[in-house]
C-alpha cells in the first residue's frame, strides 16, 4: 500500500499545521468560496494514526453494511407492492406514497443531519440512525393499514437521513487517495447487494412465507441490528470536526420545512380531490418554493454578517467554477431515470405481463448483476478515464433502459426488450453514486465531509421524489385519455407506463446533453493533484530539485 492509500481518521495531509491549504482540488474554486466562514475549522488532531489492513477492511464492511440495509429496505416493498395494495386495501396515490414517504424523509433532512454529524461526530449519528430504521421497519411489519405503514416508512427514512451523509463523512475522513476511492466504490455498491437482497427476500417471502411483506420487513429488522453492533465495536469514535459548534437552526428550520412542503406537494398532487388544482397542493408548493429560496439568502447572510459556520456553505454550489452544482443537477436526472423505471417495471411485470410476484423477482434480478459490473467498472477506471465519460455512460444507458421498456408492449418476449432494459437502467445511478461522492469529497473541506455528501444524497432523493412525482402524474394523464377513446383498462393502462417510461429516458438523456459539455472538464480523479503536487513541490524546494536534476543529468552522462 502506498502512502495515498493510508487512512488518515482526522484530517487531510494538506491541512498541514500553521497552514491554511485546503484537501485536493478545492484550490480551484470560484471567488464565491471566499466567504467569511468559508476555511476549515477542524479542530483534530494533525498526526492521525494509520489503521491496519484489517481494521480498514472491517470498517468498509460495516459501511457498505449500512447501505445495503437502506436499500434492502427500501426495494423488498418495491417486489410486494401489488400484495401490499390488495393486503391494506390501498389506492393508486396511497401506494405511492408507501415508496415516496420513505425518500421524502431521507431527502429532507440529509442536509440538517449532515451538520450535526459534522459537529457533534460522525459515528454518534449514524448509530442513532442505524437504530431509529431498525426499530421502525420492525413497527412496519406490525401496520394494518396504509396509512400507518407509510408514517412507519417515513420515520424508517428519518433513520436513513442520519446514517447517510455520517457514513460519507466517515469515508472521506479516514481514507485518503485511492483508497478513498475503492471504499466510496464498494459503500456505493452496496445499494445494488441490497436491491439483490431485497428483491430476493421480498419475493421469496411475499410467495412463500405466511405473512409476505410483513416477515420481510422482520428480516430486514434483523439485519439492522447486526449492522448497529458492527458500527458500535467497529467504526472508530470520533469527536468535532469544527471548532464552530453552532448549529444554523433557522437554516434548518427552512431547508427541512421547505423540502418537505415541496415534495409533499409535487408528491401528493394526484391523489389530492383536485389534483393540482387543490388548494393546499398549490399553497404548499409555492410556500415550499419561498422557504428554499429564503434558505440560500439565510445562508449567505450567516456566512458574511455573522461569526458563526452556515449550516451549508453556497461554496458547495460554486467550487470547481460551478461543475459541483451540474454534477448535482445530472445526478438528480440520473435518480428522475432510475427510481421511477423500478418502480412502473414492477407495475408492468406484474399488472400487464402477468408474471406473480416471483415472476417479477427473478426479471429483476440482471439490475443488481448489472450494478455489481457498474462497480467494478468504477474501481477500474475511476483513476484512468475522465470522470464525465463515466457519468455520460451511466445517463445513457439508463436513458436505453428506459426506452427499452417503452417499446415493451403485453406479449414482448422478456429477452427481447425487458431483459436490456432490467440491466441498463441501473447504470445512471450505480455510476452516479460513487462517482459523485468521489468529487464532492474532493472539493470539500474536512469539517464539511458530512454535509458535503448530504447535499449531494439530497439532490438524488430529490430525484427520486420528483421522477416519481411526474411519472405518476404522465401515467394518469395518458391512462385516462385512453379509456376515454375507448381502450381496454389494461391497454390504457400499458399505454400509461409507456409515457412514463419516455419520460424517464428523457430526463437522462437531457443530463447526457449538459454533462458532456458542462462536466467535461471535471478530470480524472487523482491524476490532476499527483501532477499539481509534483509542481507545488518543485515550486516549494528549487535546490534540492535543480541538484536532483543536476544528479540524474550526471548518471544519464555517465
Amino acid at each position: 500500500m502506498n502512502n495515498n492509500d493510508t487512512i488518515a481518521p482526522n484530517v487531510q495531509a494538506s491541512h498541514k499545521k500553521g497552514s491554511n491549504q485546503v484537501p485536493e482540488a478545492i484550490e480551484d474554486r470560484s471567488a464565491g468560496d471566499i466567504e467569511a466562514n468559508a476555511r476549515p475549522t477542524t479542530t483534530i488532531s494533525d498526526n492521525p494514526k494509520i489503521l491496519s489492513l484489517t481494521k480498514q477492511v472491517f470498517i468498509t464492511i460495516t459501511l457498505a453494511l449500512t447501505t445495503v440495509l437502506t436499500s434492502s429496505g427500501a426495494q423488498v416493498l418495491f417486489i410486494a407492492l401489488p400484495t401490499i395494495e390488495k393486503d391494506l386495501k390501498v389506492n393508486e396515490g396511497e401506494l405511492q406514497w408507501i415508496v415516496v414517504s420513505y425518500n421524502l424523509a431521507v431527502g429532507c433532512l440529509l442536509l440538517v443531519s449532515g451538520r450535526i454529524a459534522d459537529i457533534y461526530g460522525r459515528k454518534k449519528l449514524l448509530i442513532a440512525g442505524m437504530v431509529i430504521l431498525t426499530i421502525f421497519n420492525f413497527i412496519g411489519g406490525f401496520m394494518k393499514n396504509g396509512s400507518a405503514l407509510i408514517v412507519t416508512r417515513a420515520l424508517a427514512g428519518c433513520g436513513v437521513a442520519l446514517t447517510t451523509p455520517s457514513t460519507t463523512g466517515i469515508i472521506a475522513e479516514l481514507f485518503e487517495g485511492k483508497a478513498r476511492s475503492r471504499v466510496f466504490t464498494i459503500y456505493a455498491a452496496g445499494y445494488s447487494l441490497g436491491g439483490i437482497l431485497g428483491l430476493v427476500i421480498g419475493g421469496l417471502f411475499v410467495s412463500y412465507v405466511r405473512h409476505t411483506w410483513r416477515s420481510a420487513l422482520f428480516f430486514i429488522t434483523g439485519l439492522g441490528l447486526l449492522g448497529t453492533i458492527m458500527a458500535i465495536f467497529i467504526i472508530p469514535s470520533d469527536g468535532t470536526h469544527t471548532k464552530d459548534k453552532h448549529v444554523d437552526w433557522p437554516g434548518a428550520i427552512l431547508s427541512t420545512v421547505g423540502l418537505v412542503f415541496f415534495s409533499f406537494a409535487i408528491s401528493g398532487a394526484q391523489s389530492a380531490p383536485e389534483g393540482w388544482k387543490t388548494d393546499y397542493i398549490l399553497a404548499l408548493l409555492v410556500i415550499g418554493v419561498f422557504l428554499i429560496i429564503a434558505f440560500f439568502f439565510w445562508e449567505h447572510h450567516v456566512a458574511t454578517k455573522t461569526p458563526h459556520s452556515p449550516m451549508m456553505r453556497l461554496a458547495l454550489w460554486t467550487r470547481a467554477k460551478g461543475r459541483l452544482a451540474v454534477l448535482y443537477l445530472t445526478g438528480f436526472l440520473a435518480m428522475m431515470g432510475f427510481i421511477p423505471a423500478l418502480y412502473n417495471s414492477t407495475l408492468f411485470f406484474q399488472n400487464v405481463q402477468s408474471t406473480g410476484t416471483v415472476g417479477a423477482m427473478l426479471r429483476f434480478l440482471p439490475t443488481e448483476i448489472s450494478g455489481v459490473i457498474c462497480t467494478i467498472l468504477v474501481i477500474l477506471l475511476i483513476h484512468r478515464v475522465p470522470a464525465y465519460q463515466l457519468l455520460v455512460l451511466g445517463l445513457l444507458a439508463t436513458g436505453f433502459g428506459n426506452m427499452c421498456f417503452a417499446l415493451s408492449e403485453e406479449n414482448t418476449n422478456y429477452w427481447k426488450l425487458p431483459f436490456h432494459g432490467m440491466w441498463l437502467i441501473v447504470f445512471g445511478c450505480d455510476l452516479y453514486q460513487p462517482t459523485g461522492l468521489i468529487f464532492v469529497s474532493k472539493f470539500s473541506y474536512s469539517d464539511e465531509y458530512s454535509v458535503a455528501g448530504g447535499l449531494f444524497q439530497t439532490m438524488l432523493r430529490l430525484g427520486n421524489s420528483v421522477g416519481l412525482a411526474l411519472s405518476s402524474i404522465m401515467f394518469n394523464s395518458i391512462y385516462q385519455q385512453n379509456l376515454h377513446k375507448g381502450l381496454e383498462d389494461k391497454i390504457a393502462y400499458l399505454k400509461g407506463l409507456q409515457a412514463s417510461f419516455w419520460l424517464s429516458a428523457g430526463g437522462c438523456w437531457f443530463g447526457v446533453f449538459i454533462a458532456s459539455f458542462a462536466l467535461k472538464s471535471l478530470g480524472t480523479v487523482g491524476k490532476d493533484q499527483e501532477d499539481k503536487e509534483k509542481e507545488n513541490d518543485k515550486a516549494q524546494n528549487p535546490v534540492q530539485n535543480q541538484n536532483q536534476e543536476e544528479n540524474i543529468k550526471s548518471r544519464a552522462e555517465e
